[in-house]
């Protein structure tokens, strides 16, 4: 079974409910990552399948429904990542298996996973599409993260997306859709999710899921999502978290250097260290407006460095921003990690200099 909809989707998921019967055929669910924008993906695509027609949710009895639990409908086409297949429930890697790359000799010759959406996914998926529906009367094809989509992907499925099959729906979840073609984005009615609070998150990762509150504020305050807390709440990766902070702070105050900083790092989590410093200057540099004494996590730069080289900072907390919003692999992740450290040292060391 998979997680229940979150408070902050609450609201959204009964207008979803009450609207059954209108939801567009090709719908672009758009969310902030880590906030539970897949299981929300998955619910509806469930209450899309229910036999039972004319309930305003899922029945949860039917075997549409039993099926949909298991994680093996024949109507769902869900459609991922090898990257993304991580972080979702055992529903949705069942599901996605249909359309995974199967040839394992290919799979084994990779260094990485597989972190696009290629055309010959989408070409299989349509074929199914143009089947007759195995249970009820709908089918439901399920796309995340849609930003993976490369473009020779993007551009087959654009016709699905233009003359959908009878019975047919287009769920499609990004957390990015400004990497989608516009002309995918023009034929899907975009849904923006809401995103919880700091307070909301942190409430419900101590109250639902007995996080730590130490825990819980310093992962949120550094720009996680409520789920990719829960999926870093072991020792491994808090010791790995708690190293960074570390080796972020004696980068900060010039006792780590910047390629010493980015090698260890560069080992567990690029995409979270950058997070990390980027929280970090935001934070140092509110400080410097709007000091708070009695900050639940302290901040690393301190105001007077944030005044000192505001310039530096802003430039490198734009330029993770992009980064972050960037294709996959359209980087070197490793080089733009000693990028920034060197950004950031190079501050301390101008200063200290002068």
């Amino acid at each position: 079974m998979g997680m229940a909809i979150s408070p902050w989707h609450q609201a959204l998921w009964h207008s979803l409910q009450e609207k059954r019967q209108v939801i567009p055929s090709s719908t672009l669910l758009v969310g902030r990552p880590g906030t539970d924008l897949p299981n929300l993906g998955m619910e509806l695509a469930g209450m899309l399948l229910c036999d039972v027609g004319n309930s305003d949710k899922p029945c949860t009895s039917c075997r549409s429904c039993h099926m949909f639990a298991r994680g093996v409908h024949p109507d769902l086409h869900v459609i991922s990542t090898e990257e993304a297949e991580g972080i979702c429930d055992l529903r949705f890697r069942n599901q996605s298996m249909r359309y995974a790359d199967t040839d394992s000799t290919k799979r084994e010759r990779r260094t990485t996973v597989r972190s696009i959406i290629t055309v010959d996914q989408i070409r299989a998926v349509t074929e199914s599409l143009n089947k007759s529906a195995g249970l009820g009367s709908s089918k439901v094809c399920l796309i995340y993260p849609a930003d993976a989509l490369n473009l020779n992907a993007a551009n087959a499925l654009l016709k699905s997306l233009e003359e959908p099959t009878g019975g047919s729906y287009f769920l499609l979840l990004s957390s990015f859709p400004g990497n989608l073609p516009p002309t995918i984005r023009s034929r899907c009615s975009r849904l923006d999710l809401n995103n919880p609070t700091i307070d909301e998150s942190i409430e419900w990762l101590t109250t639902e899921h007995k996080v730590d509150l130490k825990v819980a504020q310093q992962l949120i305050t550094h720009g996680l999502g409520p789920y990719e807390v829960l999926q870093m709440n072991t020792r491994e990766d808090l010791e790995a978290y708690h190293a960074l902070i570390d080796g972020l702070a004696g980068l900060i105050s010039g006792n780590v250097n910047a390629g010493a900083f980015a090698r260890q790092n560069g080992i567990y989590d690029r995409v979270l260290t950058l997070k990390v410093i980027q929280s970090e200057i935001y934070r140092g540099l509110r400080e410097s407006v709007h000091p708070r004494h009695h900050a639940d996590v302290p901040v690393l730069i301190s105001p007077d460095l944030a005044l000192e080289f505001r310039e530096v900072l802003f430039s490198v907390y734009f330029a993770i921003g992009k980064f972050l919003s960037w294709p996959k692999k359209s980087v070197d992740e490793q080089l733009f990690l000693e990028h920034i450290a060197l950004k950031l040292s190079f501050a301390h060391n101008h200063g200290h200099n002068t």
